[in-house]
């Protein structure tokens, strides 16, 4: 039986936009945290926030070294600011592997970088290990991540610029969306929005400043 928390969280979502805030003071949360962001439904309506633990000097230092490569435990909270989901993803090298969880610890499933040549390349995998979606997105398609299920059909999208639906929200850089078909059940949608996150923190999460001594792997 799917959590109750994740059900009302997706199960009438078909889009979501996620924009990150300099500002949080009127969110309040059990512990420091880093990077966060809004997320809006389709109307533009605040739909729940996503927060990225840990600050402080050590979680400074940890940042400036690592950088995109860095452990992440981040948490998506729902607007009445209920715990929905878990992202982690340990420190990684060449290739990230985030794992997802519900707010009871139970495994949801993983989101796979894998290696490709002029291309972004993730696998999706639920908590059996099936694979339920995968990207191969072209090299010059730098802002544009399609989501296929294994027998080629489009299941989602993740955008970093939006035309039409909420274009408005895109004058921001640090906003993207995601497109989610309606017939899927909540947990691939919680795996497909939680790709998102791996995609921004991937590839264009960059705001931390400096040089690393891991840029040369990026």
């Amino acid at each position: 039986m799917e959590n109750e928390r994740i059900s009302d969280f997706f199960k009438a979502q078909t889009h979501l936009f996620i924009k990150q805030v300099k500002n949080w003071g009127e969110i309040l949360i059990g512990f420091e945290a880093k990077n966060k962001y809004k997320v809006l439904d389709s109307h533009g309506m605040e739909h729940g926030f996503i927060v990225e633990k840990g600050a402080g000097i050590l979680a400074f230092f940890i940042r400036w070294i690592s950088r995109s490569h860095r452990p992440l435990d981040v948490r998506v909270y729902d607007s009445k600011q209920n715990e929905i989901l878990k992202y982690q993803r340990p420190f990684y090298f060449f290739f990230s592997t985030a794992h997802l969880y519900d707010s009871q610890d139970q495994v949801i499933g993983r989101i796979d970088q894998k290696f490709a040549i002029f291309k972004k390349k993730y696998q999706i995998s639920d908590h059996q290990d099936n694979v339920v979606g995968e990207i191969e997105s072209g090299f010059f398609k730098f802002f544009q991540f399609e989501i296929q299920n294994r027998m080629g059909q489009k299941i989602g999208e993740v955008k970093k610029k939006w035309g039409g639906l909420l274009k408005e929200v895109f004058a921001d850089h640090d906003t993207f969306g995601l497109s989610m078909n309606e017939e899927l059940d909540t947990r691939t949608k919680a795996l497909i929005f939680a790709t998102a996150i791996s995609i921004d923190f991937d590839y264009f999460e960059d705001n931390q400043g400096g040089n690393s001594p891991l840029q040369i792997f990026d």
